[in-house]
């Protein structure tokens, strides 16, 4: 991965924060923003899976389309695909 270098303003409290994060961590401030925004990332993204979960189960159109794939799947085994050829 290359790295780039940039500038980011941040307030005063937010760098303390992010040195003490840092040197708790035993990283460096810029992989300790990695991991940050890959976290924030993560649960943005697990927040929409669940929005979209909840906006499925409110359409009862969709609930029943989604019922209805999940009972022909529960009916699949492994064995199923033993044949298969990929």
């Amino acid at each position: 991965m290359r790295n780039v270098a940039t500038s980011v303003r941040i307030p005063e409290h937010a760098n303390s924060i992010l040195s003490g994060l840092a040197t708790k961590l035993g990283q460096s401030k810029a992989q300790v923003v990695e991991i940050a925004l890959r976290e924030l990332e993560e649960r943005i993204f697990w927040a929409d899976v669940r929005d979209a979960f909840e906006r499925a189960a409110a359409d009862p159109e969709e609930a029943a389309r989604q019922k209805g794939e999940i009972a022909v799947w529960e009916r699949v085994s492994e064995t199923d695909f033993r044949d298969e050829q990929w």
